[in-house]
C-alpha cells in the first residue's frame, strides 16, 4: 500500500483549468467559478514529518483519496451538491488543505459564500506546498478577498441566564454567553426571549468585512411598560375640581349667612308683637328679609355651580386617566444604540439595564 501511495507520489497535481462556460460554470451566482479539478489529482503526503499529514493513516489517506477523486469528477460535471458532500466525507478521513480548496470551489457554485471563505482559509493554513501549485495557492488568496466582499461577521452576548438568544431566527445559544458567527452583509435580526422577559433588535445594515457586536438586554413587560394621558395638564381637572369646591363653599356660607338673617328677622318681628298687637311693617325689616332670600338664593347657585365643577373635574380626570402602552427593547430610555470602535471592531453596541 504504502509503495502504491509512493508510486502514486501522493502529491496534489492540482493543474488549474482554464475557465470554462460548461458544467463548471456554476449556477451564475456572483461568485461562481469555472475553475476545474484534475481528474488524477492526489494528495500530497510527504510523510508524518508534513504538518497535514501528520497521525492520519495510510488507510484513511487512501479513502480520502478515492472520495477526493469521485468528489473532482462530481466538480467537473457541475453536480456541486454531490462533489461537496464527497469532500466532507473526504475530510473525515483527511484534513487536507487540497480537499477544502475544492470543497470551496464547488460552495462558490452552490451560492454558499460564508462556508465556501472557511474551507478557502482552511487550505492556506499550511502554505503553497501541501497545493502544490502557486497558481492555486494565488487563487485561493483571490477567492477569498472576493468571498469577503459578502460576509461580515457578528458577535452577539446577553447575561440573562436561561435567555435563548436566536440569530435571524436560528437558536445561537442560552444564556448568559456570547456567539460569535459569520453572516451574509445586509440587515440582521437578533432576539433574546425568555418568560416574563423579550427584546427584539433589528440591526443596521452589516456590510462586507465588517464586525458588529450586540449586546441584548432583556426588559420584563412592566420595565416596558410606559403610560400616555389625553393631555399633559394634569393640574387643569384638579384645578376645575378646587374651583367647584370653593363655589360650593361659598354656597355653604352664603347659606349660613341667610339663616343668620332669617333669625335676625325672626327676633324683630318677635320682639315688635311681644303685646299681641302685631308688627308693622318697616323699611328695615323688608331689608333683612329680602337679605336672607337673596343669600339663600345664592347657596344653592352655588351648591349647583360648585357641584357641576366637581363633576366636571371628575369627568375630566377619568378622560385624562394614564393609559398603558408597550414600547420594544430597543426604544427604552436606558437603552442606547451607539456607534463601536473597538480594536478589531466596528458596529454597534445595545446597552441597558434590568
Amino acid at each position: 500500500m504504502a509503495k502504491w501511495l509512493s508510486a502514486l507520489g501522493v502529491c496534489l497535481a492540482f493543474g488549474v483549468a482554464s475557465a470554462d462556460t460548461g458544467a463548471g460554470s456554476g449556477s451564475g451566482n456572483q461568485n461562481s467559478t469555472a475553475e476545474k479539478a484534475g481528474t488524477n489529482e492526489s494528495l500530497q503526503n510527504g510523510g508524518d514529518t508534513r504538518p497535514w499529514a501528520a497521525g492520519v493513516s495510510q488507510a484513511d489517506q487512501q479513502q480520502a483519496l478515492k472520495l477526493f477523486h469521485d468528489g473532482n469528477v462530481d466538480l467537473n460535471d457541475g453536480l456541486f451538491a454531490k462533489a461537496s458532500d464527497k469532500y466532507r466525507e473526504a475530510l473525515k478521513h483527511w484534513d487536507h488543505p487540497a480537499i477544502h480548496y475544492n470543497l470551496a470551489l464547488a460552495l462558490m457554485n452552490l451560492d454558499q459564500p460564508i462556508e465556501a471563505y472557511n474551507n478557502m482559509q482552511a487550505s492556506l493554513k499550511f502554505g503553497e506546498p501541501p497545493l502544490q501549485s502557486k497558481d492555486k495557492f494565488d487563487h485561493a488568496k483571490e477567492y477569498l478577498l472576493l468571498l469577503e466582499k459578502e460576509i461580515a461577521t457578528v458577535e452577539v452576548s446577553c447575561d440573562k441566564v436561561g435567555a435563548k438568544v436566536t440569530v435571524d431566527g436560528a437558536l445561537a445559544f442560552v444564556a448568559p454567553g456570547k456567539f460569535q458567527t459569520q453572516v451574509l452583509v445586509g440587515k440582521h435580526t437578533f432576539v433574546a426571549e425568555k418568560q416574563g422577559y423579550t427584546t427584539h433588535i433589528n440591526a443596521p445594515y452589516i456590510g462586507p468585512g465588517e464586525k458588529f457586536r450586540i449586546e441584548l438586554k432583556l426588559y420584563t413587560s412592566e420595565e416596558l411598560t410606559r403610560y400616555k394621558r389625553k393631555w399633559n395638564a394634569t393640574w387643569m381637572p384638579w384645578a376645575v375640581i378646587g374651583a367647584g369646591a370653593l363655589i360650593a363653599g361659598g354656597g355653604a356660607l352664603m347659606e349660613v349667612s341667610a339663616n343668620s338673617a332669617y333669625k335676625d328677622y325672626d327676633a324683630k318681628v318677635a320682639a315688635c308683637n311681644m303685646n299681641n298687637q302685631g308688627c308693622p311693617t318697616t323699611a328695615a325689616l323688608n331689608d333683612m328679609k329680602s337679605s336672607g332670600d337673596s343669600k339663600k338664593t345664592l347657596g344653592f347657585v352655588g351648591y349647583g355651580i360648585g357641584a357641576a365643577a366637581i363633576v366636571t373635574g371628575a369627568v375630566l380626570l377619568y378622560v385624562n386617566r394614564p393609559e398603558a402602552y408597550q414600547i420594544r427593547a430597543e426604544d427604552i430610555e436606558k437603552v442606547s444604540v451607539s456607534p463601536v470602535v473597538t480594536p478589531g471592531y466596528a458596529g454597534a453596541a445595545v446597552q441597558g439595564h434590568f
